[in-house]
């Protein structure tokens, strides 16, 4: 059996939400770089000004805050 005879089985055994999840991973994979959305480098700049403000909390911090 081929390579891709068997992707072709594997694929009608998923359900259709198994399979846009396997499509949106093989085409994120496929991609050679990652571009942000405009509101996820929104979110990038935010946080760089929150931080450059002074407005942080060290790692050891954030941990004990979860109890961890």
């Amino acid at each position: 059996m081929t390579a891709k005879q068997t992707l072709r089985e594997r694929v009608e055994r998923l359900s259709e939400q198994e399979a846009a999840e396997w499509l949106a991973r093989i085409e994120w994979e496929s991609t050679e770089s990652e571009a942000l959305t405009d509101e996820e480098m929104a979110q990038v700049l935010a946080a760089e000004r929150e931080f450059a403000e002074g407005k942080s909390v060290s790692g050891e911090e954030v941990f004990r805050k979860l109890g961890l």
